[in-house]
């Protein structure tokens, strides 16, 4: 797919076509925020659009978004759509567009039918309730049962694998048959068909992260990813505009993503941290440093006071009188390094996360210290000073 013909959005389309005023688009953008409604069913609402100008305009915007059809034939072809009674297609092939010569399209409806998951019949059902209800046109079909969960989800990960240029339209169809009829994943049966061979560590995705956590099912994960695929948006954007969490709470989310990419933290103890961002409203690096050490011991108590002293974070003097064996079993460690002003909130939390990365052998000992002087100078988290050192990856772009 070209760059210039990335996804175009459904107003600014039917604006182009002649259709929609711009201050009529205004209008519905603003009352589709206020009621949370998708905007088309608010155009076809306001009366400004007929249903069948938007079922024109959904599918120009999958020709286009396939690369199949230049966005000024698409408008040109809507504009006759909505004066004449015509489909989009014809109104295409009037303007010397030729389906037959553009091949189908990479809509997840099409693959579904051609993979023969669903009949053409359900589909235009499912598209028609899609439109009426506003639900993603994947979840109707899944809602009518005439589709499994996991054969939606294979579906959403063949249109992103194709759009992305790993696999074409054709062996994604026939990996969505194996996995209809065998029951198996989608990659895997790419793997085995010897189509598709994974390369190096991937990402593991957020929504995976946050159904395992508990923040949400599975059924709005597959909704997110439908929406996200269908709108080219990145899934932590739809998480946000369907109300899931915060701008600031999907920030924290990515961050634990990160690290459980980078092998700093494990997938019960990423689910354990979220719980605890999302509940009590705490920031990503103390909840991380909290569930990592969830209970100072002696040996923990040990590794703190050669960390502190070894970094220069502290005088030997200070740590003594805190950590020290003098002071006690049962003193709450964390609480008395903040009251005693040794250290501030970040570097205990920093501290904390250093202890954990070493008993999990992520970290030697020497590395520790040099990223805990690292976190000193730049005030930072010390997963923060390990990027700033060059020894983990960030892998924030990567949300899905």
């Amino acid at each position: 797919m070209a760059q210039d013909a990335t996804l175009i959005p459904i107003g600014e389309l039917l604006t182009k076509a002649g259709i929609l005023t711009e201050m009529s688009l205004e209008d519905a953008l603003n009352k589709a925020k206020e009621r949370k409604l998708p905007l088309g069913k608010v155009l076809i609402m306001l009366g400004f659009i007929k249903q069948k100008d938007l079922k024109a305009a959904v599918e120009a915007q999958s020709l286009i978004n396939d690369g199949m059809v230049a966005p000024d034939m698409a408008a040109n072809a809507l504009g006759l759509v909505s004066k004449n009674d015509l489909k989009f297609t014809e109104a295409l092939g009037q303007l010397g567009w030729h389906k037959e010569k553009s091949g189908g399209t990479n809509r997840l409806g099409e693959l579904l039918v051609e993979a023969e998951a669903v009949t053409w019949e359900q589909l235009d059902e499912a598209l028609k309730t899609s439109t009426e209800t506003g639900l993603p046109v994947g979840r109707v079909l899944v809602f009518r049962k005439y589709i499994a969960n996991e054969v939606l989800l294979a579906c959403l990960t063949a249109q992103k694998l194709i759009r992305e240029g790993v696999i074409n339209r054709e062996q994604a169809v026939q990996g969505l048959k194996a996995v209809r009829l065998r029951q198996i994943g989608f990659e895997e049966s790419l793997q085995q068909s010897g189509v598709y061979r994974p390369t190096g560590r991937r990402s593991t995705p957020l929504g995976y992260i946050l159904v395992q956590a508990g923040l949400i099912d599975q059924m709005q994960l597959m909704t997110c990813m439908e929406l996200a695929l269908t709108n080219e948006k990145q899934i932590g954007e739809i998480f946000v505009e369907q109300k899931l969490m915060s701008r600031s709470l999907l920030k924290a989310a990515i961050r634990v993503q990160e690290m459980v990419d980078n092998g700093t933290l494990t997938s019960e103890l990423a689910s354990h941290a979220l719980r605890q961002i999302f509940s009590e409203g705490c920031s990503a690096v103390k909840a991380i440093a909290q569930v990592g050490v969830p209970k100072v011991g002696p040996k923990e108590r040990s590794l703190m006071q050669e960390l502190l002293s070894l970094a220069g974070l502290a005088d030997p003097k200070d740590i003594d009188q805190v950590l020290g064996p003098g002071s006690g079993a049962s003193v709450d460690i964390e609480k008395e390094l903040l009251l005693s002003g040794i250290v501030s909130e970040t570097m205990l939390f920093a501290l904390l996360r250093a202890v954990y990365l070493i008993q999990n052998k992520f970290l030697v000992q020497e590395d520790a210290i040099m990223a805990l002087h690292q976190c000193k100078l730049s005030n930072v988290s010390l997963d923060e000073a390990l990027k700033e050192l060059g020894w983990t990856a960030t892998t924030r772009r990567r949300v899905v």
